[in-house]
C-alpha cells in the first residue's frame, strides 16, 4: 500500500520537528513516510523508483527500528539520532548472526543483508535531509562468497524447451498466456515488471519489436524472434473475445473469475509459472521468473559473443553488467569439457 505523503515533509521546519518527534516517539509509519519523501524528491531515481526497491527499503526502515528499539521495549537499545559508523556495523554482525528482527527471525543471505543495510543508508540520508543529523559512513556489506552466476543460474536450453513443450499440450487460455509470458522472458529477456507493465500499443508487429518500459522509466525498442509473432497475433484475439471490458491497454491480463480483464500481478503470475515448473519436475536450483530473463541473457550472448548487443537487448546502461551471461554459459563449458574426451581418443 501506498503512503500518503503529508505535507509536513515539504516545510523544512516542519520537516525537522516531525522527524524528531517521530525518532523520540518511535512512530514507525512518520518514518516511513519521512523515507519516501525523501526517496521521491531527492534520491537519484525520485518519482521512477521502482515498488520493489520501495518495498525492499520499508523493509530494511521496519528491521532496523526494531533492532534499534524493540515495540514492545520501554527505550530504544540504540539512539539513531546519535547514531555513528559503529552502530550500523553492529546493526550488521547482527543481521549476521540473528538475521532478520521482525516475525518470523529468519536467517538472512548476504544478498538479503546487504539490502537491509542499503535501505538503512537512504533512511539516514533522510535524517539529513530532514536536518536530524548529519549521516554516518557506512561499513561494508557483507559479502557473498557463491557467485551471481551460481545463485542464479540460467535453465538450459533443453528445459525451457521441456517446459514449453508442457504448456502445448493445453488448450485452455490461461496456459496459452503463460506460454506466452514465458516466451517473452526467456526469449526477449523481459524483467518481471516489464512482463506485467506490457501494452497492446507496445506490440508492433508489423516491425516485429516490443517497446518494453524498464527500470527507471527507461525505454528500449526489442526485436521479436520470428517465431513469436504468431503467438502475439493469437493472444491479442483471445484476450480481446475472453475479457473484453477490464483493462483495456494491458497486454497481459487476469483470467480468473472476479479479476476477469484486469492486470495479472507480478505474484499472480510467478504462482502460476511456478505451477508449471513444478508439472515438468524442473530442478530446485531453477527458480523464479527472473531465471528465465537470464536464460534469455544466455542464449544473447552464446548467439552473438557482443556484450554490447546483449546489453542493448537487455536494457543494461554498460556492457559490463552482462559480462555475467558469458558466466552463465553452462553450455559452452560443457563443449570444453566434452573436447578432453575428442582430444584423448
Amino acid at each position: 500500500m501506498k503512503i500518503v505523503l503529508k505535507t509536513n515533509w515539504q516545510n523544512p521546519a516542519r520537516r525537522r520537528l516531525e522527524a524528531h518527534r517521530a525518532l523520540q516517539e518511535r512512530d514507525e509509519t512518520a518514518l516511513l513516510e519521512l523515507l519516501e519523501a525523501y526517496l521521491i524528491n531527492y534520491s537519484r531515481k525520485q518519482a521512477t523508483l521502482s515498488p520493489r526497491t520501495l518495498k525492499n527499503y520499508r523493509l530494511a526502515l521496519r528491521d532496523f527500528l526494531a533492532w534499534c528499539w524493540p515495540p514492545d521495549a520501554p527505550a530504544p537499545r540504540e539512539q539513531i539520532a546519535r547514531s555513528s559508523r559503529e552502530t550500523l556495523a553492529r546493526y550488521v554482525a547482527s543481521l549476521q548472526t540473528q538475521g532478520s528482527h521482525l516475525e518470523p527471525h529468519e536467517p538472512l543471505s548476504p544478498g538479503s543483508m546487504a539490502l537491509r543495510l542499503v535501505g538503512v543508508r537512504q533512511f539516514y540520508r533522510a535524517l539529513e535531509w530532514a536536518g536530524v543529523l548529519a549521516a554516518p559512513s557506512s561499513p561494508p556489506a557483507p559479502r557473498d562468497p557463491t557467485p551471481p552466476e551460481e545463485k542464479r543460474p540460467a535453465l538450459p536450453f533443453s528445459w525451457y524447451s521441456r517446459l514449453l513443450k508442457h504448456l502445448e499440450q493445453f488448450d485452455d487460455p490461461a496456459s496459452f498466456r503463460d506460454r506466452l509470458a514465458m516466451r517473452l522472458a526467456g526469449e526477449c529477456g523481459l524483467r518481471v515488471a516489464e512482463l506485467v507493465g506490457l501494452r497492446v500499443e507496445d506490440v508492433l508487429l508489423e516491425e516485429r519489436l516490443l517497446v518494453v518500459r524498464g527500470k527507471g522509466g527507461k525505454r528500449r525498442s526489442v526485436p521479436l524472434p520470428r517465431s513469436l509473432v504468431p503467438d502475439l497475433e493469437g493472444w491479442l484475439r483471445l484476450r480481446q473475445v475472453l475479457a473484453p471490458a477490464g483493462e483495456p491497454h494491458l497486454l497481459l491480463r487476469s483470467l480468473r473469475n472476479g479479476r476477469l480483464g484486469k492486470g495479472i500481478s507480478a505474484n499472480g503470475l510467478w504462482w502460476r509459472i511456478s505451477g508449471h515448473y513444478q508439472a515438468i519436475g524442473l530442478p530446485s536450483r531453477y527458480s523464479g521468473l527472473h531465471m528465465l530473463r537470464h536464460t534469455a541473457g544466455t542464449r544473447f550472448y552464446r548467439a552473438s559473443r557482443d556484450l554490447h548487443a546483449t546489453a542493448r537487448l537487455l536494457g543494461h546502461a554498460s556492457p559490463s553488467t552482462s559480462a555475467i551471461y558469458a558466466k552463465m554459459d553452462l553450455q559452452g563449458l560443457f563443449r570444453v569439457v566434452d573436447m578432453l574426451d575428442e582430444t584423448e581418443e
